[in-house]
């Protein structure tokens, strides 16, 4: 998702991006907490809500994406999204479940994002 970042003309599609790379971060990885409360504050909620497809509001412009990148970005929001609420329960097979297509989710991304530099070099 940094990638992404990267390439954005407009630095306030950048921005946005990065929030929601953060937010993947952080919710993957600091909010599963055991005995945590298993909820996003509402900051994170927003950083990783699918309209960070949309980009930054206001601008009149989209974040520069190409085919095939924009499902794979909402899937590893939504999925980094459902990964605290498994600790509340205490299910870690479900955690793992969603680790792992968070996994696979970020190498689609990386797939179309690949493929997509390649059709710009050509």
């Amino acid at each position: 998702m940094r990638e992404l970042a990267g390439r954005q003309e407009d630095e306030r599609h950048a921005r946005a991006l990065e929030h929601a790379a953060a937010g993947i971060e952080r919710a993957s990885h600091q909010e599963v907490i055991p005995g945590g409360d298993g909820q996003l504050a509402e900051e994170l909620r927003y950083s990783l809500a699918a309209d960070v497809l949309l980009g930054a509001t206001y601008t009149g412009t989209l974040p520069d994406l190409a085919p095939g990148e924009r499902m794979p970005l909402v899937a590893v929001c939504a999925l980094a999204a459902a990964m605290p609420g498994c600790v509340l329960g205490d299910l870690p097979r479900e955690l793992t479940l969603l680790a792992d297509e968070l996994n696979a989710a970020t190498t689609v991304g990386r797939t179309a994002t690949a493929a997509a530099n390649s059709a710009d070099a050509g």
